[in-house]
């Protein structure tokens, strides 16, 4: 029993080497009421979309290829290839879409390549602004569901201490 444990917990660890869900931090205040500035998304050093603080997004001048959704997601929806995928402008509604005073944009086709991710948005009721705070990604192209970095940690460090707890009742 020991030994099967062992050879699956090796084979689950081999199997999501290549894959992660990558999050960059971006943290990024001053975007502009009106007009738009260029973000480099996923450090690049190519502009991958527009942004203004009045929820305004495009793809004008930027990297050609990176689409969006017209409607933001919520926790726990999965960003893939079904989603109504997007280039231009638009400025998608939050109204029902704020959650923990975030929102949550899918992303598709960055300059670094193909994979499903979404931008996490810092919601400022006062002003009924944005801000960017991190660009979440999967780095092997597979779907993506949105978690909020926080939770995220926690269900792994909650995985850590049920395997450890198997593994102890196990010894025992």
């Amino acid at each position: 029993m020991k030994t099967t444990t062992i050879v699956l917990a090796a084979y689950l660890l081999v199997s999501t080497a290549n894959a992660a869900i990558v999050t960059i931090e971006r943290h990024i205040t001053n975007l502009p009421s009106s007009g738009y500035v260029p973000i480099d998304l996923d450090g690049d050093g190519i502009a991958d979309l527009n942004f203004a603080s009045n929820f305004y997004i495009s793809t004008f001048d930027t990297w050609g290829a990176t689409a969006f959704t017209r409607s933001y997601s919520l926790i726990g929806d999965v960003i893939d290839v079904n989603l109504p995928w997007t280039r231009g402008n638009d400025w998608p509604d939050p109204s029902g879409h704020v959650q923990d005073n975030h929102l949550y944009l899918p992303i598709r086709n960055t300059s670094i390549g193909n994979f499903y991710g979404y931008v996490t948005y810092d919601y400022h009721p006062d002003s009924q602004s944005v801000s960017l705070n991190s660009y979440t990604y999967e780095n092997s192209g597979s779907p993506i569901t949105v978690v909020p970095e926080p939770t995220s940690v926690w269900f792994f460090g909650l995985g850590l201490v049920a395997i450890i707890g198997v593994a102890r009742r196990r010894a025992i």
